[in-house]
């Protein structure tokens, strides 16, 4: 049974055992599609309202993205508790022997590096609902307003979940080339996404004063 059969209540309890996963990564992706849902309501709330006929194509933009940034992020959810299970299966491999000793340390290595796609996805899909948000912000119906700005820190925890994640694993792999390449690569939409994020708040509060 996949972590998405579960009802929340169950996930919850899931999450919150002494079992390793689900863990950060799953929850990441979680915070991630309840932000892409908040945004996918604004859109909702806004399109077919006679006083915002002008932004519906922006609306249905809003709607179709975001509509499957969500389905991504909750396919996440059980593609990152995938990939930790890949690195738990290695300390099951044999090491009696040097050979046997080459092939783990090989398979861990492998395993890293899956692990690390998983929450770069969740940091990209972060980064995409963040920026339809903005796109967006103050061309909504107001009364949703405050849950553009919810949705915005659900995606902030989203992104900097997912770095942590793909940090606790960069740093266990041994291939630098990989190592510098996805850093800088996790730097570069971290950087934009917390910017992005802070803004949307910021905007979502002064509007709400």
């Amino acid at each position: 049974m996949s972590l998405t059969e579960y009802n929340l209540k169950e996930f919850i309890s899931i999450l919150a055992s002494k079992e390793p996963a689900p863990g950060g990564g799953s929850a990441s992706a979680l915070a991630g599609a309840v932000g892409a849902a908040l945004a996918l309501m604004v859109a909702n709330l806004t399109l077919g309202k006679e006083q915002y006929i002008h932004q519906e194509p922006l609306m249905q933009k809003i709607i179709w993205e975001a509509g499957n940034l969500q389905k991504e992020f909750i396919e996440l959810i059980d593609l990152d508790t995938e990939a930790f299970n890949q690195v738990g299966a290695v300390f099951e491999m044999p090491k009696d022997s040097a050979e046997e000793k080459k092939k783990r340390q090989a398979a861990m290595q492998s395993a890293l590096k899956y692990a690390t796609m998983t929450p770069l996805a969740i940091m990209e899909k972060a980064l995409m609902s963040l920026r339809l948000i903005d796109e967006a912000l103050g061309k909504t119906n107001p009364s949703a307003e405050s849950d553009f700005g919810v949705g915005a820190l659900c995606l902030k925890a989203a992104m900097q979940g997912g770095w942590l994640n793909m940090k606790i694993n960069l740093g266990c792999i041994k291939d630098q080339e990989f190592v510098i390449k996805y850093t800088r690569e996790g730097e570069s939409i971290l950087v934009e996404g917390l910017s992005l994020a802070d803004k949307i708040y910021r905007q979502v509060l002064e509007s709400l004063n």
